[in-house]
């Protein structure tokens, strides 16, 4: 029916304008827009080029917040309110020391964190110090940090190098003797791609009973020909199999929503009903006064009875219904939400697809969002 709205208005430009292109335009723009859409899309060189990124990504997650929108404006013009594009894109993430500074953990500290004994005993125990004295750091600090550590039966005063990347994380470095096993005749690498190469073989000598995801950060001196050497921060994580280099840019991505016409980031998820969730719903509210008989029917045709009037009749009549109850939908759905995501945060939307029985079977969506630790309708 959108699309014979169109026609008409197509041809009545035609007969009607002398500028029959620009009314058409025109008189389209001023239909509401009539497509709700759903697609994941991935960001071609092309897509950076226009939104002016020379390097290919984007330098921060909010930078991609700010810019994508106004991509997706032009890229999904005639998509409207509950529209939604997952968007994959390549995020910059420098591995570049940014500050550095050197810190002796006190006794003061030690007690304030409740580290009775005046030491520390597991690597926990510095990311926690570091997390209480610098509360502010941002991407890149690094603290050279002197502490007490209990292991073995002893406790010894060592120093290590800490750094911010996605959490604070204690930097690896080398000795001369090392280098040497890398095959390195000086305490540096000539290349970054041998660093990485050597550096991946040798972490695997290091630690022969690492764990997939385990990760280690390495810090080795880059050799720059007439110029100070440089201190390079490469992160690595183990596959299963062998060490792979973190790269600077990694892959990303974001979902956002429509929002009446305005592209926005959004934490949406879409789900769509299942047997075992109206066999759950119809289990946990058969017995409620007012909800016997739905939930019996929906138990049993997995699907909610939306004729008003019927017994089986699930209301959305957010002041009263036919069973003296409010917002029945909201409630089973509120159930079922509590089922799925139970550690939902504050903010968290939903839009829960389900099979109805009108006269005729087809599907009704209804919006949820957690607010107040409860699962609400989300109008």
């Amino acid at each position: 029916m959108k699309k014979l709205v169109y026609l008409l208005v197509v041809v009545g430009a035609m007969l009607t304008s002398c500028d029959p292109m620009e009314d058409i335009y025109n008189d389209i723009d001023s239909v509401d827009k009539p497509i709700v859409g759903v697609d994941d899309y991935t960001l071609t060189d092309d897509d950076y080029a226009d939104l002016e990124l020379g390097f290919g990504s984007f330098d921060s997650e909010d930078q991609a917040k700010e810019l994508i929108p106004g991509f997706l404006s032009d890229a999904f013009p005639y998509w409207g309110n509950e529209s939604a594009v997952f968007v994959t894109y390549n995020l910059y993430q420098s591995n570049s020391i940014k500050s550095e500074t050197a810190y002796t953990v006190t006794d003061d500290d030690y007690t304030t964190l409740g580290f009775n004994y005046g030491n520390f005993d597991s690597a926990g125990d510095m990311t926690e110090l570091l997390m209480y004295k610098y509360p502010d750091a941002t991407r890149g600090a690094m603290v050279d940090l002197t502490y007490k550590y209990y292991s073995g039966g002893s406790t010894s005063e060592v120093t290590n190098n800490f750094i911010l990347l996605d959490s604070w994380e204690m930097v690896r470095e080398f000795t001369i003797e090392e280098y040497n096993a890398m095959e390195q005749s000086y305490p540096n690498f000539s290349s970054e791609d041998v660093a990485e190469f050597n550096i991946s073989v040798y972490l695997k000598t290091l630690y022969p009973y690492a764990k997939a995801d385990d990760r280690v950060v390495t810090m080795y001196e880059l050799y720059v020909s007439g110029a100070d050497n440089e201190m390079n921060i490469v992160p690595f994580v183990f596959n299963g199999s062998e060490w792979i280099a973190i790269p600077s840019v990694i892959e990303s991505s974001l979902q956002f929503g429509n929002d009446n016409g305005t592209w926005v980031p959004d934490n949406t998820i879409r789900h769509t009903l299942v047997g075992d969730d109206y066999e759950y719903m119809s289990a946990q509210l058969i017995n409620e006064p007012g909800f016997e008989s739905p939930a019996d029917s929906m138990g049993y045709y997995k699907n909610l009875d939306r004729r008003e009037g019927n017994e089986n009749y699930w209301s959305d009549d957010t002041t009263v219904n036919n069973a003296g109850l409010s917002d029945m939908i909201e409630t089973a759905l509120a159930i079922l939400l509590d089922k799925l995501d139970p550690s939902a945060e504050d903010g968290q939307k939903y839009l829960m697809t389900y099979d109805i029985y009108n006269g005729t079977n087809t599907t009704e969506t209804t919006p949820m969002i957690k607010t107040d630790g409860v699962w609400v309708r989300n109008n």
